[in-house]
């Protein structure tokens, strides 16, 4: 089996976020603010604690990583709904 490259890797999520990013914005303007609300719920990591690094907790690195995925589709499917609009 071919090993896949982190590079190659970072390509191809970059390219998914776009075009996830595009399509979002092709949605009816309707139905944007709720698809909005729902990234902006899921950018932030959501624990508990009052001060989220004084424990290191494991698996906390992924949910950063998801959190900031979708604070990054988020703000590109702002941008492409931007100039849709003109």
């Amino acid at each position: 089996m071919t090993e896949i490259t982190m590079e190659t890797l970072e390509g191809r999520l970059i390219a998914q976020r776009k075009l996830i990013a595009l399509l979002l914005a092709r949605l009816p303007e309707a139905e944007r603010p709720a698809l909005w609300e729902y990234l902006a719920e899921r950018s932030t990591m959501q624990d508990a604690q009052e001060d989220p690094g004084a424990v290191p907790t494991v698996g906390v690195g992924l949910q950063v990583a998801i959190a900031e995925e979708f604070r990054l589709i988020a703000e590109e499917a702002q941008r492409h709904a931007g100039r849709d609009r003109g």
